[in-house]
């Protein structure tokens, strides 16, 4: 429908049709006095008036002119005030004194789903919600010029924001505010953009500072997180001793566990990802000592567990999806306690194929293209998230606990960008009840290879096998040197790149441990480029205090079989070893 058959019955403009029929009434009363002058002057003789009358006639036919011209203005300026009344998008309104609308233009369809006709002498306050309703009424009662923002519901699930424009007008009989309702949903958009562009710089800022500090962090951290681990495997320790070392040995970890997560928020998922199925990675976790510790912490909350037998498979990373289950479950853990004080509250865990479609599936409002997806739900039994911090719970170090409680503040923030990593997404819902988090991943219909990593030292004992560590650290060429003399290996160390390529000249070896940052001499990458060219089906791995970075990926790239972050754990550096030289 064009707008000016859309809004003919609403742009009649009151004020100027008032002043327009005056306009009218007076050139009506002074058209009929012309006629009435002009048959004087065809009837009375001369010397009886007829000079007088042709005056008058004069200036009668002067003034009716122009009010001819006034309202050729008015008509014209209504004609052009209406055409772009018409193409507004706002909804332009007067009220009288019971608050009725007398006056609406613009389109009220598209700010409220009505047309003129259904808003007209009913209160202007019934098409908005009722919290805002009220706000409405009140400040209209205080007789000043305000301004609100509210939600106006168009239907189901469906709302529009706006902003409410408003003064008093004085002096004009019946009416007593008039203003503008403006849809502003392009206006948040704008600043939805703006707060996601401000985060960006902002994880950006943490990125290059977490990259800075990585590597030295994680090169100091392998004294305290691997070293305790190469004593407890001194059989003659006390149980004193070795319970100490535990301590330091999972601070270290933690630490540790803290930097991978900045980089992780900051850089993304660097590392290949691989054939997954979220069930085995849960059971896992599961089963692990480190989760009967964290659930041992939380009393009698249980964890219901319904995972889809026949489960699709994921392309990723499983070490950022343990994690991000990890947080998951610790959160809701935290929750569920804290409400059932300490016991009796449940959790559940649960996984399911779900099919997103683009026509009926809610999950395509978050731009999720459609298909098959595996599905991880995890709800707690907790009070609910408050709705004020809802839009906050990924921001980087928004926690609801209070100073000095577990928690970086980073667990929800890993969660998010590890889904969005693997081209997936998330949803939160939350109320009294509890909250569930919704973590949606594209599937794939392969089947998970058949293989399986060694769980225990034995497994990954070498051959005497001869080894070069290539690192400038002494502290780290000592760890790196002791774990693998302890695995059976033959091990030799140098301090820089310069020297690896002197020592292979001389001596070949089995397998090089290449870490990647050894300034001021030449990088891992340039040292495994010469080697290569020397000896090029020399086999290496890669260890660095880094996420995997340019430099990592094409030294893979090149023929590098793995890459071990620093601080490794001796299992870690086991299986990269014995997995490459087995090659």
């Amino acid at each position: 429908m064009p707008p000016s058959e859309k809004n003919n019955t609403t742009l009649n403009f009151p004020r100027f049709m008032k002043f327009l029929h005056k306009i009218t009434g007076l050139l009506q009363i002074w058209a009929a006095l012309f006629i009435f002058l002009a048959l004087l002057i065809l009837f009375l003789p001369a010397q009886t008036g007829k000079p007088l009358c042709l005056i008058f006639f004069m200036l009668n036919g002067s003034f009716i002119i122009v009010l001819l011209s006034w309202v050729k203005s008015i008509k014209l300026v209504m004609k052009e005030t209406g055409l772009i009344v018409s193409n507004s998008k706002d909804l332009m309104w007067a009220m009288d004194s019971r608050l009725n609308a007398t006056f609406i233009c613009g389109d009220p369809e598209h700010i409220s789903g009505k047309n003129a006709m259904a808003l007209l002498n009913k209160p202007l306050a019934s098409i908005l919600p009722e919290d805002a309703r009220d706000r409405f009424n009140t400040l209209i009662g205080e007789n000043q010029p305000f301004s609100m923002e509210c939600l106006i519901s168009k239907g189901e699930n469906s709302t529009l924001p706006v902003e409410i424009l408003a003064e008093p007008i004085q002096g004009s009989g019946q009416d007593t505010f008039h203003g503008i309702i403006r849809d502003i949903s392009d206006q948040k958009k704008l600043q939805a953009l703006k707060k996601e562009l401000n985060s960006s710089k902002k994880l950006k800022n943490l990125g290059d500072l977490a990259g800075s500090v990585a590597h030295d962090l994680n090169n100091s951290l392998a004294g305290i997180a691997t070293y305790p681990e190469i004593l407890l495997m001194d059989d003659t320790l006390s149980p004193k001793i070795r319970a100490s070392l535990d301590i330091i040995k999972e601070s270290g970890q933690n630490a540790s566990a803290v930097v991978s997560d900045l980089l992780t928020i900051s850089r993304g998922i660097r590392e290949e990802c691989q054939l997954l199925n979220i069930n085995t990675i849960i059971k896992r976790f599961m089963a692990a000592p480190e989760f009967e510790k964290i659930k041992t912490a939380y009393g009698k909350v249980d964890i219901e567990m319904h995972l889809e037998p026949e489960l699709l498979t994921i392309s990723g990373s499983y070490r950022h999806i343990e994690k991000s289950i990890m947080h998951l479950v610790i959160n809701a853990l935290e929750e569920t306690a804290a409400t059932a004080g300490r016991g009796n509250g449940t959790i559940v865990l649960s996984t399911a194929n779900h099919y997103v479609d683009s026509e009926k599936d809610g999950y395509t409002q978050q731009n999720l293209s459609p298909g098959e997806y595996v599905m991880l739900e995890v709800l707690d039994a907790g009070k609910g998230i408050p709705e004020d911090c809802l839009n906050k719970i990924f921001d980087p170090f928004f926690t609801k606990k209070k100073m000095g409680r577990s928690g970086s503040g980073l667990g929800l923030t890993l969660v998010k960008n590890t889904v969005l990593d693997h081209q997936g997404e998330i949803f939160v819902a939350s109320d009294e009840n509890g909250t569930k988090f919704t973590l949606l991943f594209p599937a794939l219909r392969s089947e998970l290879p058949t293989t399986s990593q060694p769980t225990s030292i034995e497994e990954i004992r070498g051959k005497g096998e001869t080894l070069l560590v290539v690192d400038d650290l002494a502290s780290q060429r000592k760890i790196a040197q002791t774990i693998l003399k302890n695995l059976g290996y033959k091990v030799f160390s140098v301090a820089d790149g310069i020297q690896a390529l002197d020592f292979i000249m001389q001596t070949p070896v089995d397998l090089l441990i290449l870490d990647m940052v050894m300034a001021p001499s030449i990088s891992g990458l340039e040292t495994y480029k010469r080697i290569k060219k020397i000896r090029p089906s020399q086999k290496a791995i890669l260890a660095s205090g880094h996420s995997e970075s340019e430099d990592v990926l094409k030294a893979l790239s090149i023929g590098a079989g793995a890459f071990v972050k620093k601080p490794y754990t001796i299992l870690d550096m086991g299986i990269a070893v014995k997995e490459e030289l087995n090659r």
